[in-house]
């Protein structure tokens, strides 16, 4: 178990909207590799809403998606622009409901911090043939804490690009503060 950070998970909340597909993006990998947009911030990103939930409109503070982002509401949004946290871009994207038309503004929380922290003699790995630099499985993640700098508070794993850690005071943080939509994965637990 790490004992300063976590990785940002999502609940499963009934009746919960449900994003399907991030649309308007030609690709996805800069979003998930930590490529910082502060000098071209892409625009008319929308998530198209899962058809197999038709009458599951729950705006939460977070959802879960197959598309590696995390997508937060205003309020959260709010709340961490407080904390002043480098490296944290906040990329506008519609929330669309089943007939395409837009029932929130969102934005995806992105990290453009990005480190090497994997202890790769504790970690179970597999490394992609197409691209060594990133993993195809992954079991009982550990950290390293030494590379991971004191004043970090969200980061993305390098070679695990849809796993964001969060610093655990922060996430309680979160949780006293009442947003939905997000639960925290212990390191160790962490499978890709």
């Amino acid at each position: 178990m790490n004992d300063r950070f976590t990785i940002w998970n999502f609940d499963d909340v009934p009746n919960a909207y449900v994003p399907k597909k991030l649309l308007n993006v030609e690709k996805k990998l800069p979003f998930l590799m930590g490529r910082s947009f502060a000098d071209d911030m892409p625009n008319n990103l929308q998530f198209s809403a899962d058809p197999d939930y038709p009458n599951d409109l729950l705006m939460l503070d977070s959802f879960g998606n197959t598309q590696g982002v995390i997508p937060i509401s205003p309020k959260l949004k709010a709340f961490l622009e407080e904390k002043e946290i480098p490296n944290l871009e906040f990329i506008p994207v519609d929330m669309l409901d089943h007939k395409d038309r837009v029932i929130a503004q969102y934005f995806l929380l992105h990290s453009t911090e990005v480190i090497d922290a994997i202890d790769k003699t504790q970690t179970k790995l597999k490394v992609n043939k197409l691209n060594e630099e990133m993993y195809n499985s992954v079991k009982n993640l550990v950290l390293l804490d030494e590379n991971i700098p004191a004043d970090i508070q969200i980061f993305r794993v390098k070679g695990l690009y849809n796993a964001t850690c969060i610093n655990k005071s922060l996430a309680n943080e979160i949780d006293d503060k009442g947003f939905t939509g997000i639960y925290w994965q212990e390191t160790s637990e962490y499978r890709y």
